[in-house]
Formats: C-alpha cells, sequence, structure tokens
C-alpha cells in the first residue's frame, strides 16, 4: 500500500516554497497541541463532577452552535456526500469516539489515551484501507507499523494496572483509534472544507445527546457541576477539541495529506506524557517512557516509508 500515493496532494513543491504546505504544517501543530490537552481532559474527566455525557455533549454542542449554519448553506454538497463517507465522519469524530476515549481514559491514564488513539492511528488507518481498499502495506510500510505495534503492546504492559482495567480501558481506546481512522479516511475522502466537515462532526451529535440529557435518559450532573469546572471543560473540549482542533486537523489533511498529518500526530503521545506528569501526577517511568519513544518512532518511520 503506498500511504503517500493515498494521503497527499498530487503534487509535492518544497515546503518552504509552498504556502498550502506551510499553513498545513502550522495547523497540524496547533491540532497536536490540543490533542495532548484532549487528553489530559478526558482522563481528568473520571475525577470531575460532570458525567461522561455531558462532556460529550460540551464538546458537540458548543462547535455545533457556530458551525450548524454551515450545514444548510452547504446542504448541496452534503446532500451528494456519499452515506458512508459521512457517517465515518459524524461517527468517528464525534460522540462516540469521545464516549470510548472517556471510558478507556477512566481504565487507564492520559498516557494510553494519547498514545492508543492519536499514536496507533497509522496501523488502524493502513487496517482500513486494507480492508476496505485492498492496499497492502509495503515490507517498509509495515516493519514501521510493527514497531507502533510493539510500543503499544510494551505501554500496556508496563502501565501495570489489572487485567480487567486493561480490557476494558485499552479495549475502549483502541476501538476509538479505529474510528478515529474512519473519520481521518473519511475526511479526506470527502473533500469536504472544515467549517462544514466541523458541523457534520458536531451538530448530529449535539441534536442526538440534547433530549438524552434534558429528559434524563442517562445520569447527568450538567446543570450542578461548578461554575469553574464547566468552564475548564467548554474551553478544552468544547472551543479546543470540538471547534479548534477540528477545524485545524481538517484543513491540514486537505493541504498535507492524512500520512502526514498521522505523522505529526506520533509527537501527541509524548506530549501527553510529559504533560500529564506535573498535571495529573502521573507517573512517567523508564518503561512507559520507551514504550511512548518506540510508538513515536514507528510513527516518524510510517511517515519516511
Amino acid at each position: 500500500m503506498d500511504l503517500a500515493t493515498y494521503s497527499t496532494p498530487t503534487s509535492s513543491p518544497s515546503f518552504f516554497n509552498n504556502r498550502d504546505a506551510i499553513v498545513g504544517f502550522f495547523a497540524m501543530g496547533v491540532t497536536l497541541c490540543i490533542w495532548a490537552g484532549f487528553a489530559l481532559s478526558t482522563r481528568a474527566t473520571e475525577s470531575a463532577h460532570l458525567e461522561v455525557v455531558d462532556v460529550a455533549f460540551i464538546r458537540a454542542s458548543v462547535p455545533a452552535l457556530i458551525l450548524c449554519p454551515f450545514l444548510w448553506l452547504r446542504r448541496e454538497k452534503l446532500l451528494s456526500l456519499p452515506k458512508r463517507y459521512a457517517a465515518t465522519i459524524a461517527l468517528g469524530g464525534g460522540a462516540p469516539f469521545f464516549a470510548l476515549a472517556a471510558i478507556g481514559g477512566g481504565f487507564t491514564s492520559a498516557t494510553h489515551v494519547g498514545a492508543l488513539i492519536a499514536g496507533t492511528v497509522p496501523v488502524t488507518v493502513a487496517l482500513l484501507m486494507w480492508a476496505g481498499l485492498g492496499q497492502r502495506p509495503t515490507t517498509r510500510e509495515a516493519s514501521a507499523l510493527l514497531t507502533i505495534t510493539f510500543g503499544a503492546l510494551l505501554l500496556i504492559v508496563a502501565s501495570g494496572a489489572s487485567v480487567s482495567n486493561l480490557a476494558l480501558g485499552v479495549g475502549s481506546l483502541l476501538i476509538a483509534s479505529l474510528a478515529w481512522a474512519a473519520y481521518t479516511i473519511g475526511l479526506r475522502s470527502s473533500g469536504l472544507d472544515p467549517l462544514t466537515a466541523g458541523a457534520l462532526v458536531s451538530v448530529p451529535s449535539a441534536v442526538v445527546l440534547l433530549p438524552i440529557i434534558a429528559t434524563g435518559a442517562v445520569p447527568t450532573t450538567l446543570f450542578t457541576s461548578p461554575a469553574s469546572e464547566l468552564m475548564s471543560f467548554i474551553l478544552v473540549q468544547g472551543i479546543g477539541v470540538g471547534l479548534v482542533a477540528s477545524l485545524t486537523y481538517a484543513s491540514a489533511i486537505r493541504l498535507i495529506g492524512a500520512n502526514k498529518c498521522a505523522a505529526i500526530g506520533a509527537g501527541a503521545p509524548a506530549l501527553t506524557s510529559v504533560l500529564a506528569w506535573p498535571i495529573l501526577g502521573e507517573a512517567l517511568s523508564i518503561p512507559i517512557f520507551v514504550a511512548v519513544g518506540i510508538i513515536c518512532a514507528g510513527i516518524w518511520r510510517a511517515n519516511k516509508s
């Protein structure tokens, strides 16, 4: 499988001579920082007053309020969009993805959230493209993907968590990685502009979650949680992850391709691990450090393939 053929623009001019490339890499750099904040915030959900469904609603509703007009303005484009692309974008980047990430983070750590979602996306993208398009990885690409897989396995073993917690946590995070890979492929294939893609991710999730919360169908503390806690999740999950990262990631994929975006995402596990130490008090042991390093090296090698 030639990932470069799938994911990169048709022309490949020098980075420093191409404005689109500069903007694309900058957008992905912003996305990387927000992803680290996403992992930390998702892990913090476990100790917050808010329920997972509350944070999922915040993540969806804030950008939905801002971006919903684009669903109407781009309705002709959306109506002509193949249903499989619309579904993978809405589900893979929306509330189901966040719920899986939050559940996984509750049983593991912020480092696991960063490494087993963003870190394994090149593997899950390759698996989906192999299964869906029959595009097998080359020997060099396969070695890079195996490196990432080895690093992920080492991280799981080094965590020291109970078998039951690992099964639930790691399983949820790996399914979330598959969802995000489907979202990435669907986004690239759809040709949607960033604002429309962001609306397609956020509006359906907000529309589904609003009546669920309003009717009390699920436990919620959205209206009784401290204002300071609400504001922190609104800033990080709603504005940062739900709005800004949706736009910057979609822009980066459009400008530099899904493969390069996945490769730059290699920095997310390392950045998350470093920040989780002082912010959340998570241990950064040598085995965990080595495991994250192997994952990052594997993704870098995947980009060089």
